[in-house]
């Protein structure tokens, strides 16, 4: 490779770097949350073989809930990732900047072999690394897809070139290699295969060759096995897209749809050509139907369907219609001419050639071919207005709407891969005209310099628009309202900014009513600020909506605890949150934690009202009802249900259960805690559940509440001192915890250490100035010690907060009957 050539792809991918340097501070958003933060494929929560069975967001494929979109290879990345470095998002933004380099550099060699100007390739790499349309694919995390799609893609292409020059079996294996690992980063990257090809096909017109034929079967017996693997033995949704997601596939009228179909694509497009508006979603109604043939929007499809048609026939056309290639002439007569002594064709034998070849200048215009960036293998430069055309347009087809139904309308990230195409065909104008521009090519470089400033200030300014989910969603308000409204408001409840969030959510209702997520996370923002009829109204109009929202069932179950009244209303709405099956749910995540939680909140329910077989009954449920519930989250039920068989003194089957627990979660010392408990029950294993109390404090050394219960046990036995020594260190662990430093004022008062005792009731009064029990023991341990007017105050103080405490009414009767009496 020549020096300059070095420079030039050194240079374009530096732009790349140096353009999305600000993203390395950005965080997890949007996308990013569920795909990396929520995936216990990434996160490692589940095993490895995971990655092949579940989606690119952690679904299983077979679930009625699925994407459908499987990603092995980018979720592999993202828990490699993970390995590296946990939870901090720079490592996973350092690896998208890292592709995005690598694409540029690979979008360089790909110019290289069709562009015949080195000026047209670092036009094409300089316009690829600067464009802002990929600044969602690169500062997004769950980018990685395209990028890496893009990678393969370009060097399947590349290496089925090499292949067209010696058709060597090593170079079509590694071809089919990294074209199935382009389809395992994202689905659309199967084109690469036709796109080789046709590579091939075309090239053929130009020369002959006997192996063509054999690598084009075996491409096409490959593309065959893909797309019937792919579409046949995996899973496919089996759940439609959502009516926001996509519209227009929702849209009744056959004629809309295709006018709006049809549209799609020059969209598209407009945002390659001028990207000044872009927006993380473009789904409801973002892009308005096209109800009518003579709404003007139908001018720019006609437009840019024919503007591709008419490239693509130029480029057939100049194919077809070539003229001689006189250097290959060259090629053949120039080593005759040497036996008859003449030095040039010219003349020779009466055919007119043109190109002036001298046999002393043949070295020279062999060395002139490869200067001008190009290789053999590209063919003639007709070719690049079809390639040009085959990389923008097959990769973006799948995605299109126009053979099948996908998840959105338009996405910036999609544009990623097929941008390809643009900036190819992009440098091949621009090599055009600096070919021809010879004395204005300083006008030309500043034209292009203006160009690519603007797109670099473009991209660095969006950049910063990825940096966070508030900055994100704001600026996608003209775009799309009622969606960055709703999400918008989310982050602001999110962040403790509830009066922004309500007037944020309200306008998304405004703009949309039928949004169950706007009106869900209404609710959650009047249930944050106390205002639970509110957020019970708010959250039935989201399960009205959405009947399969889970966590609105729970959230409204727990508003309706609040309110004194609808203790019984309660109990159904989380029966019917927690048997919610879910059928075509996206985030089957979230929606498992969400019955999780009903079924415990239930459960806690019917125990706080003593029903205590009904309580067995439904945590038992949880435990055969729940989808593949997590490790923790089983021995969470099985905890709870030895407590409550403990409460019904059934000890067999409670110590089964907290050793089901224990087996489960070993490092888990709140489960020895309570099995200590329960053995502790039985006078005669009082030695044996010592020991488990022990191991619990080995376990977990910091938990305050293995210190405290504990102490409570060997109080139990009048071991007061050592009871007291664990107390000291349970508050010390957990300062500012009123109960154990209640505690350990108890602790001082049984050991008769009453002015010990006075010093940590007035600190228990000072965490919990509100509580009247607080006020009430310091009365009494002043009582204790004679001081009666500080005692006297405090009990008034317990009163004023509480009328009705009843200590405090008996213990200031008491002494007000001992004033008398002395009177």
């Amino acid at each position: 490779m020549a020096g300059q050539d070095f420079a030039g792809l050194a240079g374009c991918s530096a732009l790349a770097f140096v353009l999305y340097l600000n993203t390395f501070n950005a965080g997890f958003v949007y996308d990013d949350r569920r795909a990396i933060l929520a995936n216990g494929d990434v996160t490692g929560a589940r095993t490895l073989a995971g990655i092949w069975k579940n989606d690119y967001w952690g679904t299983p494929l077979a679930d009625s809930g699925s994407h459908g979109s499987w990603r092995p290879l980018c979720v592999l990345s993202f828990r490699l990732n993970f390995l590296a470095g946990g939870l901090a998002a720079t490592g996973y933004h350092v690896i998208n900047v890292l592709l995005h380099c690598l694409a540029t550099w690979l979008v360089v060699l790909v110019g290289r072999t069709l562009l015949p100007t080195r000026a047209g390739v670092l036009a094409a790499g300089a316009l690829f690394a600067a464009h802002p349309a990929h600044t969602e694919a690169v500062a997004g995390l769950v980018g990685r897809a395209d990028l890496a799609a893009c990678v393969c893609y370009l060097l399947t292409y590349l290496t089925y070139q090499r292949h067209m020059r010696s058709r060597e079996w090593s170079s079509l294996a590694l071809t089919l290699l990294l074209a199935l690992a382009a389809l395992l980063c994202k689905e659309t990257a199967i084109t690469a295969v036709l796109l080789c090809g046709l590579c091939d096909v075309l090239r053929g017109l130009e020369q002959s060759d006997k192996y063509r034929l054999r690598s084009l079967c075996i491409l096409s017996v490959f593309l065959f096995c893909a797309l019937y693997c792919r579409l046949s033995l995996l899973p496919r949704p089996a759940t439609p897209f959502a009516a926001a997601d996509n519209p227009t596939a929702h849209e009744a009228c056959w004629w809309t749809r295709t006018l709006t179909f049809l549209y799609l694509p020059a969209a598209n497009f407009r945002l390659l050509l001028w990207p000044q508006v872009l927006s993380f979603d473009w789904g409801m109604e973002a892009v308005p139907r096209i109800r009518t043939l003579w709404e003007a929007r139908n001018l720019l499809s006609a437009g840019f369907y024919g503007s591709l048609l008419a490239v693509a026939w130029r480029g057939a056309r100049l194919r077809s219609c070539s003229p001689v290639d006189y250097a290959a002439v060259a090629s053949i007569s120039l080593p005759l001419l040497r036996r008859i002594g003449s030095n040039s064709c010219h003349t020779w034998l009466g055919l007119a050639c043109n190109c002036h070849h001298q046999l002393k200048e043949e070295p020279r215009s062999v060395e002139r071919q490869h200067s001008t960036g190009g290789t053999a293998s590209s063919g003639s430069s007709s070719s690049v207005p079809l390639m040009g055309v085959a990389f923008l347009v097959l990769p973006f087809l799948p995605a299109s709407n126009l053979l099948f139904h996908v998840g959105f309308v338009l996405a910036e990230r999609v544009l990623y891969l097929p941008s390809v195409g643009y900036c190819l065909l992009f440098g091949y104008g621009f090599g055009k005209l600096w070919q021809r521009s010879k004395g204005s090519r300083m006008l030309l470089l500043c034209c292009l310099g203006v160009l690519l400033g603007a797109f670099s200030l473009r991209t660095v300014r969006r950049n910063l628009d990825w940096r966070d989910e508030e900055q994100l969603y704001r600026s996608a308000i003209p775009v799309n309202p009622p969606k960055a409204l709703a999400n918008l408001g989310s982050v602001l409840s999110a962040h403790g900014r509830y009066e922004e969030a309500k007037v944020a959510l309200t306008a998304a209702i405004a703009h949309r009513p039928h949004m169950a997520d706007a009106h869900f996370n209404l609710g959650v923002v009047h249930q944050k600020q106390l205002n639970f009829s509110s957020a019970v109204s708010s959250y039935r109009r989201a399960i009205g909506l959405r009947p399969q929202l889970a966590v609105a069932f729970l959230n409204l179950g727990t508003s309706l605890l609040s309110l004194d009244s609808q203790h019984g209303e309660a109990d159904s709405v989380f029966r019917s949150g927690a048997r919610l099956q879910g059928h075509g749910v996206r985030d089957r995540v979230a929606h498992e934690e969400a019955r999780y939680a009903c079924y415990l909140q239930l459960g806690s329910l019917y125990r706080s009202r003593n029903r205590l077989q009904e309580a067995a009954a439904v945590l038992t449920e949880a435990l055969e009802a729940l989808f593949r519930p997590r490790q923790e989250q089983r021995a969470t039920l099985h905890f709870r249900l030895g407590e409550i068989y403990a409460e019904m003194q059934q000890w067999e089957e409670a110590e089964r259960q907290q050793r089901l627990a224990m087996q489960l979660q070993p490092q888990h010392g709140a489960a020895y805690v309570t099995f200590g408990q329960t053995l502790a029950r039985n006078s005669s294993r009082h030695a044996e559940a010592e020991l488990w109390f022990k191991r619990a404090l080995q376990t977990a050394p910091l938990e305050p509440s293995s210190h405290h219960y504990y102490a409570d046990f060997l109080e139990q036995q009048d071991r007061y001192q050592e009871a007291l020594s664990l107390r000291l260190r349970a508050a010390a662990l957990a300062p500012k915890d009123y109960a154990l430093h209640s505690a350990v004022a108890d602790a001082l008062r049984l050991l008769n250490r009453l002015v010990e005792a006075e010093l940590w009731y007035r600190k228990a009064v000072a965490l919990q100035p509100l509580a009247a029990h607080a006020h009430a023991n310091l009365g009494a341990i002043l009582q204790m010690r004679g001081i009666r007017q500080e005692a006297v105050d405090s009990y008034r103080r317990a009163l004023q907060l509480q009328p009705g405490h009843a200590t405090s009414r008996a213990n200031l009767a008491r002494m007000k009957a001992a004033l008398d009496t002395n009177t």
